[in-house]
């Protein structure tokens, strides 16, 4: 039971679709102290509303978070104004907003363009999307393409370790596996070290769900060219080397992982 917890996936409440109910999201803005996520659900829960899906903001030492919220409001005793306004008369509440934006039976989050995580700003696009743009790459440029991902992968690593490493002052295989948590964080793969000889510099790390691969299955051949940039640059900006990756195993050509061998150049 705990595993498949572990392993359900994180859904994002960006969108909702409900035929036949009446959903709403509200934007509550409350005080940053203890308690005051209860006293927004019993009000909440006082007019009959469910809550769907929402996402609690609250960072240390900030004096207020932000909670967003879509509501069933389907056999509610209240309409959404309502209850925006019956939350803005609470003590802890700062302010409260509906904010959703309803096409049909969607309704859409209404708060803002931006997406940020761990400070940066982030946007999302689906594994099809990624995958479409990706298979372009291979069918049109192939081989060409094929160094550009590694490429691209490689510098945009780089530079996110090093921002990592002034951030937290992390080095070593502690800077690599937070990189590579921070990855699975955002969706990109799930990870197992296999190797890790810093005396040899010799590493082996299998990819689980890689992104990159997804869209490929039955191509018959290794896909994973940013993956491997990306292993190159966050490798060789931690060791101060440089390093060649070797992807030997593959979901693309039937194999149950990605498996990468990551070596000094030579």
């Amino acid at each position: 039971m705990v595993k498949a917890i572990l392993e359900h996936p994180r859904v994002i409440p960006c969108a909702i679709y409900a035929p036949g109910k009446a959903v709403s999201q509200l934007v509550i803005v409350g005080k940053n102290v203890p308690g005051v996520l209860a006293r927004i659900a019993a009000k909440i829960a006082e007019r009959g509303i469910n809550i769907l899906s929402g996402l609690v903001t609250a960072e240390p030492g900030k004096d207020a978070g932000v909670l967003t919220l879509f509501l069933d409001f389907t056999n509610a005793t209240c309409g959404p104004e309502e209850l925006a306004e019956e939350l803005r008369a609470m003590d802890v509440v700062l302010e409260a907003k509906v904010i959703a934006r309803r096409f049909g039976d969607i309704a859409i989050d209404g708060t803002t363009h931006t997406t940020v995580f761990l400070g940066e700003r982030v946007v999302m696009l689906s594994v099809d999307d990624l995958g479409a743009m990706l298979d372009w790459l291979d069918r049109n440029l192939e081989t060409g393409g094929h160094a550009l991902l590694f490429e691209m992968g490689k510098a945009a690593s780089r530079a996110d370790v090093r921002e990592l490493r002034e951030a937290y002052g992390l080095e070593g295989r502690d800077l690599v596996e937070a990189f590579l948590a921070l990855r699975i964080a955002a969706g990109w793969f799930s990870y197992e070290v296999v190797e890790y000889d810093e005396e040899a510099m010799r590493f082996v790390v299998r990819l689980y769900g890689s992104f990159e691969c997804a869209s490929f299955a039955g191509r018959g051949r290794p896909m994973g060219h940013l993956v491997r940039g990306i292993l190159a640059g966050a490798f060789g900006e931690v060791y101060g080397r440089e390093f060649m990756v070797r992807e030997v195993k593959c979901v693309a050509k039937g194999d149950e992982c990605c498996e990468f061998v990551i070596e000094l150049a030579k």
